[in-house]
């Protein structure tokens, strides 16, 4: 007499990779192109799984986006502390910035700058994102220009707010023209020549 086995224990799901695998697929397809096959295939659960998880797509892209935020903010913190040079410290950044926009099978840019303008026009919620994400940015430069000028490595005269529009704006072309196809070295001579301009002009030194 055979014995009723019973149901097998329901597959774990590791919630940190599926909310990379989701990430990716944003990153690679934007928010309009990622289907939600595409989504479930590539986290490797079924779509209820993912509902479950972060709710609606929409929730799903925004989630990927706070993610991004989240590293992003690390890295500015990490890398603008003060504690160098600010020509050293705008250098390791640009540098680690390039060296992520061009990871994966073929460049990708940044997940943010690249997918979300798409979206921003139509969908207030990605909208506030990307202009949060635009503001923190500034923030952070700005205030490693303000800290330089409190040290006189660049003098009171420069505008820290200006200076730091125009690292935001070097930093979202390199990454829109990473996932153009710009060759790298371009990319790193375009970083080097701007930091070169920031921090020289009306330089202290």
């Amino acid at each position: 007499m055979k014995t009723k086995q019973g149901r097998g224990r329901p597959k774990q799901v590791d919630e940190a990779a599926v909310r990379q695998a989701v990430l990716n697929q944003f990153w690679d397809k934007g928010y309009a192109g990622a289907s939600l096959s595409e989504l479930s295939e590539a986290a490797g659960v079924s779509r209820p799984s993912l509902y479950e998880l972060f709710g609606d797509k929409h929730a799903m892209y925004l989630a990927s986006l706070n993610a991004v935020e989240a590293q992003l903010n690390a890295a500015l913190t990490a890398l603008l502390a003060g504690a160098a040079p600010i020509a050293d410290e705008l250098t390791d950044f640009f540098d680690a910035a390039i060296t992520l926009y061009l990871s994966g099978s073929i460049p990708r840019g940044c997940m943010i700058m690249c997918t979300a303008p798409a979206e921003a026009s139509s969908d207030a919620a990605i909208r506030d994102e990307l202009a949060t994400v635009i503001d923190q940015i500034d923030g952070a430069f700005e205030r490693r220009f303000e800290c330089a000028q409190s040290c006189g490595e660049i003098l009171p005269s420069a505008s820290a707010k200006q200076l730091a529009h125009i690292a935001t704006a070097t930093l979202q072309s390199i990454a829109l023209r990473a996932r153009a196809g710009t060759k790298e070295t371009m990319l790193r001579s375009m970083a080097r020549e701007t930091i070169h301009f920031l921090t020289k002009i009306d330089s202290a030194g």
